[in-house]
């Protein structure tokens, strides 16, 4: 068993976010690029690239977090997630409940896909620079659940649970461990 908690560490979250703004700074570069190779780019000027971008990633992240609740729920067979609100941000959780790897893989990277393909295909609809900037906001984002899917990489890992305080991966089954516990 081992866990990962991104909040406990002060110095690890300033690092993180120093990285995805890295990563925000990256993906409106090659977003740019990319972009200009299929479409003419509507152009709008920094101000309200970065006004329209935070506002609109605003309402993204509302909806990334109601895509997490929905996917807790249809994988956890109905229970409901709680939530807990540090640094700001509105975080959704399933404590005592235990997803296998490709559970919540399916979680943590259900957001990223279905959000990135409804703002492709608004692109692809209205080419406005602004929503490149959107786009990279919620890419940068995602880079946390990214980073919380790479325990999943271990070989070991059976069992995920999303608790309030981190992220904690089990290399058996925990119900096993809880009757060994309780048995000592």
């Amino acid at each position: 068993m081992f866990k990962i908690d991104l909040f406990s560490n002060k110095k690890l979250l300033e690092g993180f976010l120093l990285f995805q703004f890295t990563v925000v700074m990256i993906s409106i570069l090659l977003s740019y690029k990319f972009a200009y190779l299929f479409a003419s780019v509507i152009e709008q000027n920094i101000l309200f690239n970065l006004i329209y971008g935070i506002l609109g990633f605003t309402v993204i992240y509302l909806l990334h977090e109601l895509v997490h609740n929905l996917m807790f729920r249809l994988l956890s067979k109905g229970q409901k997630p709680t939530y807990r609100i540090k640094y700001g941000l509105i975080k959704s959780h399933m404590p005592q409940v235990y997803f296998k790897k490709w559970q919540y893989s399916m979680i943590m990277l259900a957001p990223l896909l279905i959000i990135t393909l409804i703002l492709f295909t608004l692109f692809s609809v209205a080419t406005y620079s602004s929503i490149i900037f959107i786009a990279s906001f919620h890419i940068g984002y995602c880079v946390r659940d990214i980073y919380l899917l790479s325990g999943v990489l271990n070989a070991n890992v059976q069992y995920i649970e999303d608790t309030e305080d981190g992220i904690i991966y089990f290399t058996q089954n925990p119900s096993n461990q809880l009757q060994t516990d309780t048995k000592s």
